[in-house]
């Protein structure tokens, strides 16, 4: 009896002492830095069909689910042709834009269409490591269209 005793001591000793060790462990683990991708413009150097195309802009958040960030203020699209250059700073309110400097997001351009499924104008990766460039302009080129995205990664 004595011994089972003391062995079940022991074995709670030991569980402690893990659970001691796994907290201090977790107490200094670095933590998470975020950055935040602004948008800053959009070119259409060729549009994708007719006379323009009608962009929007989605971002892979945290989870990856894919999330409309541009344009903002509840507007379904914006109309691009070539040669339109457009301002992006109305989509950089969505929390999907806050990612940690080791993380990456794909920034994924759209054209809507009203009758048939929408068409990917192209993609592009952005990672919080770009912290502190300056505006990073992206090609992406899908469906006949080839535009360029503007942005910057700043810390927060």
């Amino acid at each position: 009896m004595r011994k089972n005793r003391i062995a079940r001591t022991a074995a709670t000793a030991l569980l402690a002492l893990g659970s001691v060790a796994a907290f201090a462990g977790t107490a200094q683990a670095e933590p998470i830095d975020y950055v935040r991708i602004e948008l800053v413009e959009l070119h259409c150097q060729q549009n994708s069909e007719g006379d323009h195309d009608e962009a929007y802009l989605k971002i892979t958040d945290a989870n990856g689910n894919a999330v409309k960030v541009w344009p903002g203020n509840g507007v379904k699209y914006q109309t691009m042709g070539t040669g339109y250059v457009r301002s992006m700073a109305d989509g950089n309110g969505n929390a999907a834009l806050i990612l940690g400097k080791q993380q990456a997001r794909t920034l994924t351009l759209w054209d809507y269409d009203s009758t048939s499924g929408d068409d990917k104008l192209g993609a592009t990766l952005v990672t919080g490591s770009e912290v502190g460039a300056e505006t990073q302009w992206r090609s992406v080129e899908g469906s006949g269209g080839v535009y360029v995205i503007g942005y910057r990664v700043i810390d927060i």
